[in-house]
């Protein structure tokens, strides 16, 4: 009788393994997520030009809509020279703070 419960049990061992196998195959064929590393964006800054020392130029409005065109995202805006003048006739020169903006923009890179 000892010798039927044991075979019986073997039996029962067989079929857990081979469940098991089955179950570890059939996560195997699952497909993989896909990664969870968040979206890629690419950067770009539009500065002033310098056009000879202590001379700049602001950025020309019509490259920023080109770069809206484009798909660029305008992040952020910030003074990028401060330039003190004096004008005026003289004797009564007043001076006058010039702000020369650079924008940063962020555009998504598209997922290969």
């Amino acid at each position: 009788m000892a010798a039927g419960v044991v075979k019986k049990s073997m039996k029962l061992y067989v079929w857990i393994i081979a469940a098991l196998i089955f179950v570890v195959a059939l996560l195997a064929q699952r497909p993989k997520p896909e990664s969870t590393v968040g979206p890629v964006w690419e950067y770009r800054s539009v500065l002033p030009t310098e056009m000879a020392p202590a001379r700049h130029r602001q950025v020309d409005p019509w490259e920023l809509t080109r770069l809206g065109i484009e798909g660029w995202e305008l992040v952020g805006v910030t003074p990028y020279v401060y330039q003190n003048e004096e004008r005026g006739p003289d004797g009564q020169k007043k001076v006058v703070t010039q702000v020369y903006p650079a924008y940063f923009f962020k555009k998504l890179v598209p997922s290969r």
